[in-house]
């Protein structure tokens, strides 16, 4: 959706998710270096942002230090995102058709005060960007057309977007059988989905219903994994107060939406095509080959096998990408960089050993999937990386002896877990170790003539008063940036595009 946004709001955007990121100060010329646009440019985006923006937000500026973002605390991007895509002509395009109250462009024109022109220079845009989920724009009537599965899929993506868990606001007919039918289905298999899982399924069966409602019909459809009888039944048995049939290839359809996204089963052998189990076979190869590898324990690896081969039978079925305006994943992970980045880029080392295999070049397309189901399922994941993470080798000298040595490695590594190696100068057991801090309560001056020049030295009291310990975090924030490189996971990820 980004590639349809005109210029300016798209730089506007940018800016706030810029500056959202961090809490840090960035002068202008910085921001116009990293946007690719000039200083005035940015200048103008701050005082739209501080005019007429409707979040309650100020972009501080100062000569000295240049422009800051100050946000509520409930504030989110989320917000920003929505109204953007609420604001966007082609999104308003995009839902008009939908609707399909309307046959041609001067009807578009004049229902969404523009020009003629201006509706033809959007749908060239907007069918450049469907084109990714095998849809295009038909004119005279002007309709939406494509696979009718692939219509879903899209409008599925683009109204969650749009509306996210403020679901209330879309006004269409079944929205209370459609949540009815949810809650039915729940109870019916023994599961239960948050508020915002109900929502966002609430709003792929009202799409499916209305398009249903509308003559829009599966011709044929079979399921890739055999269907769950149990479910096909419920699902027939909730939506008789329909006042319209559902045929039955529709109820299969949902019931594999349904089961593939929220329920993910165990596939049964006599369910699946030999092609498909094949695939269950391999992840759960590559699952047992990457962890075995690289001595990471996988305590749980059905559920992760199961998840991975639901994610991609789903990716098999839909053409095009599970988001419109942002991906989340990908933003999450790279906010997440620094702790998961080993893992990530073992994950990566190990898919490009699995070369021509399908399901490989499937997850390869949009890796940050696969790699946010692996690190959000995997159990104790994050506490083996924890153990794994790099640590900064700190020798400690105490005037007061090896026990006051100790004492301070304790408290140091309580302060700072799992970031520091702590050697005692008594003990000596540093010598082929690559010392990288010092902390001493003695003179610094008598211990720095023993020490490397480029080695900070710390001095401390005898127990580190608050002044130390801000001093010993500032040095060791600078040692983590020198060590981290200027990359993140995108560019180990970068061998793939």
């Amino acid at each position: 959706m980004r590639l349809l946004m005109d210029s300016s709001s798209l730089r506007r955007l940018e800016l706030m998710e810029l500056l959202n990121a961090s809490d840090d100060w960035w002068t202008v010329e910085e921001i116009a270096q990293q946007l690719k646009c000039s200083v005035r440019s940015i200048k103008a985006d701050i005082y739209y942002y501080n005019t007429f923006s409707h979040h309650d937000i100020k972009l501080v500026t100062s000569k000295h230090r240049g422009v800051k973002l100050i946000l509520p605390t409930a504030f989110q991007m989320e917000s920003l995102y929505q109204e953007t895509l609420t604001e966007n002509l082609n999104s308003q395009i995009l839902e008009c058709l939908y609707q399909e109250k309307m046959d041609s462009i001067e009807d578009y024109a004049e229902c969404l005060f523009t020009s003629t022109s201006s509706i033809v220079r959007s749908i060239k845009q907007i069918n450049l960007f469907l084109e990714k989920y095998n849809l295009i724009i038909q004119k005279n009537p002007m309709r939406i057309k494509g696979p009718e599965k692939q219509i879903r899929y899209f409008y599925g993506i683009f109204f969650w977007e749009k509306y996210g868990s403020k679901i209330e606001k879309i006004d269409y007919p079944n929205i209370d059988k459609v949540k009815y039918i949810i809650q039915g289905l729940e109870e019916k298999i023994d599961i239960t989905l948050s508020p915002f899982k109900e929502n966002k399924l609430s709003i792929w069966l009202l799409i499916c219903l209305d398009r249903i409602s509308k003559g829009y019909i599966l011709q044929q459809y079979r399921a890739p994994i055999g269907a769950n009888k149990i479910i096909l039944e419920s699902i027939g048995k909730f939506i008789k107060s329909l006042l319209f049939n559902i045929p039955k290839q529709e109820i299969e359809f949902m019931e594999f939406y349904f089961m593939n996204q929220y329920v993910t089963p165990e596939p049964q052998a006599n369910q699946l095509t030999k092609e498909l189990l094949v695939i269950f076979q391999q992840i759960g190869q590559f699952l047992t080959s990457f962890s075995e590898k690289f001595s990471f324990l996988l305590p749980n690896k059905e559920d992760i096998q199961r998840s991975i081969f639901h994610y991609i039978v789903y990716k098999r079925e839909f053409q095009g990408r599970d988001f419109v305006l942002v991906n989340r994943t990908k933003n999450t992970l790279l906010n997440l960089d620094k702790i998961y980045r080993t893992f990530i880029e073992s994950v990566v080392s190990e898919l490009e050993g699995w070369r021509n295999v399908e399901w490989v070049t499937k997850v390869k397309e949009n890796i940050a999937e696969f790699l946010y189901l692996l690190i959000t399922q995997w159990k104790g994941l994050t506490a083996q990386l924890s153990q794994l993470q790099a640590k900064i080798n700190i020798l400690i000298i105490s005037q007061f002896g090896k026990a006051h040595e100790l004492f301070l490695a304790d408290s140091l590594k309580n302060y700072f877990p799992n970031k520091l190696e702590c050697y005692s100068l008594s003990e000596k057991k540093f010598q082929s170790v690559e010392i990288e801090v010092v902390v001493t309560d003695t003179q610094v001056e008598t211990v720095r003539k023993n020490i490397v020049d480029d080695v900070p030295v710390i001095g401390i009291e005898y127990s580190p008063n608050e002044r130390n310990w801000k001093i010993i975090q500032s040095i060791l924030t600078e040692i983590n940036q020198i060590k981290e490189e200027s990359s993140n996971w995108l560019t180990t990820y970068s061998s793939f595009n």
